[in-house]
C-alpha cells in the first residue's frame, strides 16, 4: 500500500472528512519534499515534527538536528541543545502520521482542535487553521507576513493534491466491498455446482 493511502486511510479512521484526509496526505508530501526530503530519510518523519521527549511522544525517538534558525538560542549559542532543537524520529513514515493523527491534531491550540480541522473544504481554509495554532512559520497568522505565509503554504498543499493517489471508496466502502465479494464467490461456486450436477445428469 502506498504511503499516500495508508495516511489517507488512517485520517479517515481518525475521523476527519474524505476531503481534510486528502489535504492531510497533500501536507505530508509538501513537508517531506514528496517523501524525499533529508529529514523524512533520516527520521520517517513526514511533518517536520520536533522531538517533544519520550514521555509526550511514545511513538518518537531524538533524530537529527534541526536547521539553525530552528534551534533554541541555549543551542545555537553555547551547544547546550534540548529535546526541541531535535527532529522526532519514527520507526516507520506510518507512526509519523499517527503522532500527528492522534495525537497533534486532538489536542485544542489557540482555539483550532480536532473539531476544526476535521472538516476543513481546501487547502486555504487548513493553511489559516494550521497557522492559527503555530504549525509553521514565524509570524502571527493576524497580521500581513503571517497570512501572506499561510498564503504560501496553502499554495503548496494545493500543488501537492494534483499528486495524490488513493482510493477514497475502498476506505469508506470496505464492508461493503467484502459483503459483495462474497456474494459473487457464493453465486460463483453455487453456478459451478449447479453445472456439475446438470453435466453429470446428461
Amino acid at each position: 500500500m502506498s504511503l499516500d493511502q495508508e495516511i489517507y486511510n488512517l485520517a479517515i479512521q481518525e475521523g476527519f472528512s474524505p476531503i481534510a484526509s486528502k489535504l492531510i496526505v497533500a501536507q505530508a508530501r509538501y513537508e517531506s519534499a514528496n517523501y524525499g526530503s533529508n529529514v523524512f530519510n533520516n527520521n520517517n518523519n513526514m511533518y517536520g515534527m520536533k522531538f517533544i521527549g519520550q514521555d509526550k511522544q511514545p511513538l518518537a525517538t531524538r533524530g537529527t538536528l534541526a536547521p539553525p534558525n530552528e534551534r533554541s538560542d541555549s543551542c545555537l549559542k553555547d551547544g547546550v541543545c534540548v529535546d526541541r532543537d531535535y527532529y522526532a524520529k519514527y520507526k516507520t513514515p506510518t507512526d509519523s502520521a499517527k503522532d500527528v493523527l492522534q495525537r497533534l491534531y486532538k489536542k485544542t491550540r489557540n482555539g483550532i482542535g480536532f473539531n476544526e480541522l476535521r472538516d476543513v473544504k481546501d487547502a486555504q481554509e487548513f493553511a489559516n487553521k494550521l497557522k492559527t495554532r503555530n504549525y509553521f512559520g514565524f509570524h502571527d497568522i493576524s497580521t500581513s507576513d503571517g497570512q501572506a505565509e499561510a498564503n504560501t503554504y496553502a499554495r503548496g498543499l494545493n500543488a501537492r493534491l494534483l499528486m495524490v493517489s488513493v482510493i477514497e471508496f475502498y476506505q469508506s466502502n470496505k464492508k461493503k466491498i467484502n459483503y459483495t465479494l462474497m456474494g459473487v464467490i457464493l453465486i460463483g461456486v453455487t453456478s459451478l455446482a449447479y453445472w456439475y450436477y446438470k453435466k453429470k445428469m446428461n
